[in-house]
């Protein structure tokens, strides 16, 4: 936990860490009905009830710094610049989208925005941003990295080898643990024996941190705290976080395996909610203001999606465009 006060950041920048929160939400709710009623082809994997985690690292960080988000870090994206427009251009799959119609869900990026691509092989994406913080602070940046990982994809290969990698070269990256208490339908008790996933952090030599993932303010703060740390004393940090994802895996899944007791606990975090509550009553950002924003976000995502709908599909003609050969 962050020892600065919620006042030593301004209203704008907490306006913004709401902004982002609200309109994630708003655009996977809509993705969610979409995608039931047939609209999309691909998956739909949400990160409703997460969204705290995504928006205050990506707002905590500077412009040249980089991100390897997962399935669920909506709020990374948006956070980092992308648009709702896009977002529902890559999910219908139109032709303007950024992977031009070929993918229908999360595996898209923006290099410029500082957003690698992720790939369905959950934990992969760990070695690509640690080797990107390390080209660029080669060329004299001073980049760091935020690599997002789900509690089941600690148990792969890749996830030791991009975190032994780090800890042995000193590269500035956070491997952080979005632990939402299930990978897919299998819990932490049939996946780790370790009381905490942070606990790993003293194998590979480098320190670990627990936050509460649902507490957007909180996280915001101590992203700051831990990106400007680790900018001028280069190291990797594993920080875990604490949420619970409100959906199924994907909406294919009807998570008919998660105690209804354990939705309830989380629902009482909602991550929105908690963040308005404590803005408020911070005197940084009013209910008032808090309820503009959120009518803003809606309208938002209403003219987006519109927008989206009347583009045109690809050209089936296009198909062998941009392939890396043509034989």
């Amino acid at each position: 936990m962050s020892e600065r006060k919620i006042e030593s950041v301004d209203d704008g920048r907490w306006k913004a860490v709401l902004r982002c929160m609200m309109l994630s939400r708003a655009i996977e709710e809509r993705l969610v009905r979409l995608y039931h009623q047939g609209r999309i082809f691909g998956g739909v994997y949400t990160g409703i009830g997460q969204e705290a985690i995504g928006a205050a690292t990506s707002l905590a960080a500077g412009p040249s710094d980089l991100f390897a988000p997962c399935i669920r870090n909506m709020t990374v994206h948006l956070g980092r610049g992308e648009t709702s427009l896009n977002v529902f251009r890559q999910y219908l799959g139109r032709a303007s989208g950024p992977t031009r119609g070929r993918d229908g869900n999360v595996h898209y990026g923006c290099t410029a925005n500082g957003v690698y691509a992720m790939i369905s092989h959950l934990g992969a994406m760990l070695s690509v941003v640690t080797g990107a913080v390390m080209a660029r602070r080669r060329q004299g940046r001073d980049a760091v990295g935020v690599a997002y990982i789900g509690d089941g994809a600690t148990s792969t290969g890749d996830f030791h080898e991009a975190v032994n990698f780090a800890a042995v070269f000193d590269v500035p990256v956070i491997f952080l643990i979005e632990n939402n208490k299930f990978a897919y339908s299998t819990p932490n008790a049939e996946q780790f024996r370790c009381k905490q996933l942070v606990d790993r952090a003293q194998g590979y030599g480098i320190e670990g941190l627990c936050a509460d993932g649902n507490d957007a303010v909180e996280l915001f703060l101590l992203a700051q705290d831990l990106m400007s740390d680790i900018r001028q004393k280069p190291r990797p940090i594993l920080l875990e976080c604490d949420t619970m994802r409100m959906r199924g895996h994907g909406e294919h899944d009807d998570f008919s395996y998660v105690p209804r007791e354990l939705l309830e606990k989380y629902a009482a975090r909602d991550p929105i909610a908690q963040a308005r509550s404590r803005l408020a009553e911070a005197g940084l950002v009013a209910k008032a203001a808090a309820d503009d924003i959120e009518l803003q976000v809606r309208s938002e995502v209403d003219q987006a999606y519109q927008q989206a709908l009347e583009e045109p599909v690809p050209d089936p003609a296009d198909l062998m465009e941009g392939v890396y050969a043509d034989r």
